[in-house]
Parts: C-alpha cells; structure tokens; sequence
C-alpha cells in the first residue's frame, strides 16, 4: 500500500462527502433562490412596464389638453370667419374665406375625433396601470414571504455550510490541483455527481457493474487511484485490504 496514495484516496473520499453534504443542503433550500430571482426579474420587468405606460398616458392627457385648447382656438376663428364671409365685397373674397372656413373644420373635427379615441384610450390605459400595479404589489408581497423563507433556511445552515467549505479547501491542499480538477470532470460528467464511489459487493457504487478481479485488486492494494472502466468514477475501498484480498481469492 502506497501511504500517500492511501492518504490522496482518503481525502478523495472526504471530499466527495462534503460535496455530498453540500448538495444536501442546497436540496434543503429547493427552488427557494430561484424563485426569489425570478420574482426580482418580474417586478422589474412590471416596474419598468408600469412606468413606460405611465409616461405614455401622461403624453396622452398632455395632448387632450392641447386639442381642446386647439378646438376652442379653431371654433373662435369659425366664427371670425363666418362674420367676415357676411362682409366680403366679390365671389373670390367669399371662395377664399369659404376655404378656410372648411380648412377649420375639418381641423377641427380631426380633432373631436382624436379626442373621443383618446378618452377611451385614457380609460383602457388607466385601466391596465391599476392591473399592472395591483399584480405589482403581489408579486413585491410574495418576494418579501419568499425572501424571508429563505433566509430562515440560510441561517439554519450558514454554519454548517462554512464549515463545509473551510474543509473543503483544506482537502483540495492535500489532494493537488491536477486530481482535485480531475475529480471535478468527473463530478461534474456523472449522474449525482458521485465521483468517488466504493466497491459494494464487488460492483462500481456508481454504476453498479461488476468490476474485474484484477482492478478491483488494484483497488483494495492503494497503490494507486483506479477508475472504473465502464462509468469512469474513481473506485475506493471500504474494506480492510487483507478482508478485501481474501475475498478477490
């Protein structure tokens, strides 16, 4: 048995734990991040919209504002013209004010009209902001019960979780950066993220296929980390080394 080989699969199998425990918790904490980063993004998404459609209606009562004042203006200038038409002296003079009397009510009436859509418009909009807002609220109302679920959860594992990670970097110094980021591949490549798996019953604890003699003397001997061939997880082993040869016999 090679004592620094023995020492690397032990921390291998420690890491693998931590990990494991890790996984745990954030299993504990379900879809909580999630959902509370998804409801960030909706209230901002319905903050900005509300805010948007706001500005648009503003501009909208802004330019109602101005048609009345526009018609008001326009009906004045009717009835100037209409006084004057009662004093014109020839056909081109009444033709021209005729016109212009035309010209200014038809303005006038494009303006009636954008002012009828424009009142159906303001009520709609008004309308959709009260909708916008009320859904607002309860989604600002569901991120403070989800926010504060999380954070109760945060705190019941805060520690422990500081506690796994400061093992974790003190395992990762003893392991080496080129074993530690091949534990990470295959971590990260593997259903459950069983990298280090035991041999149970002489079978892979990971992919539950039956390893050959020959490795699996390889195995219990730690005198080197073995892989196995079929899911490619590192193999340790859980029994005394005599126990395990005796049985490989």
């Amino acid at each position: 048995m090679d004592k620094n080989i023995a020492i690397k699969l032990k921390k291998l199998s420690d890491i693998q734990d931590v990990d494991t425990n890790l996984n745990n918790i954030l299993k504990l904490r379900g879809t909580l991040p999630e959902e509370v980063s998804k409801l960030e993004a909706q209230i901002e998404a319905l903050s900005a919209t509300i805010e948007e459609r706001a500005l648009l209606l503003t501009k909208l009562k802004e330019e109602v504002v101005h048609k009345k004042a526009f018609i008001k203006q326009g009906e004045k200038k009717l009835q100037q013209y209409e006084a004057q038409q009662m004093e014109v002296r020839n056909n081109r003079e009444y033709d021209a004010i005729t016109k212009e009397l035309d010209l200014h009510r038809l303005d006038i009436q494009l303006a009636e009209k954008f002012l009828h859509n424009a009142y159906g418009n303001i009520e709609q909009d008004e309308a959709n902001l009260e909708a916008f807002s009320k859904l607002l609220e309860s989604k600002k109302y569901d991120l403070v019960l989800k926010k504060e679920e999380l954070e109760i959860i945060l705190k019941a594992s805060e520690r422990e979780e500081q506690a796994l990670f400061q093992t974790r970097k003190e395992i990762i110094v003893v392991l080496g950066e080129p074993l530690y980021l091949t534990y990470e591949r295959i971590r990260k490549n593997v259903p459950n993220n069983l990298a280090v798996v035991p041999i149970k019953k002489g079978a892979c604890g990971g992919c539950c296929i039956v390893i050959p003699p020959q490795q699996k003397i390889g195995v219990y001997e730690r005198n080197k980390i073995v892989l196995c061939e079929h899911c490619g997880r590192m193999l340790i082993a859980l029994e005394q080394p005599i126990d395990a040869l005796l049985f490989v016999g």
